[in-house]
Order: C-alpha cells, then sequence, then structure tokens
C-alpha cells in the first residue's frame, strides 16, 4: 500500500509525528503527519482516496511554508513528495 511504502522511506522519519512545540500555529493553521495519516487510515477515517491525498499533500504545503527552502526538512519534504507522486501515479 502506498502510506506503508512511503511511511518506510528514509526522509518520512521527520514527518512523523509534530508536537505542538514543533508547530507555530500562526505559521501552520492546520498540522498533519504521518502517524494522524496512519490512525485515520487503522480507523476508517477516510471516505475517499481524495481525502486521503489531501491530507499527504498538506503535509508537504505545510513543510515548504515552515521550513526554509535551504533546509533538511525542506529538501527532505522535496524528495518524499516526489516518491509520492510516483507512486501514486502508477
Amino acid at each position: 500500500n502506498i502510506f506503508h511504502e512511503l511511511e518506510n522511506e528514509s526522509y518520512a522519519n521527520l514527518f512523523y509525528k509534530y508536537t505542538k512545540e514543533d508547530v507555530k500555529n500562526e505559521v501552520i493553521e492546520y498540522p498533519m503527519d504521518l502517524f494522524t495519516i496512519n490512525s485515520k487510515l487503522e480507523n476508517n477515517q477516510y471516505t475517499s482516496l481524495k481525502e486521503f491525498e489531501k491530507d499527504i499533500r498538506l503535509i508537504f504545503c505545510n513543510c515548504y511554508t515552515y521550513n526554509d527552502i535551504k533546509s533538511k526538512e525542506y529538501c527532505s519534504g522535496k524528495i518524499l513528495e516526489s516518491i509520492f507522486n510516483e507512486k501514486w501515479n502508477e
């Protein structure tokens, strides 16, 4: 499954779970992480693939909003997003 493939990528560690201290609410209005997505999958909370995709893309959007373009986090987000896009379009 695409989520577990994504979750197993080494770049995914940075996006597994955020804490309130990690995220400034004035910058990131809707925090999202892989832990939350996994929980939603396990509890059958997604009613469509579009909802799942939206949450995955929210992780990347938040990453690019919050982190400097030259940061490790930003670069890891770009790599993970590229992997996701490739898998999503298969």
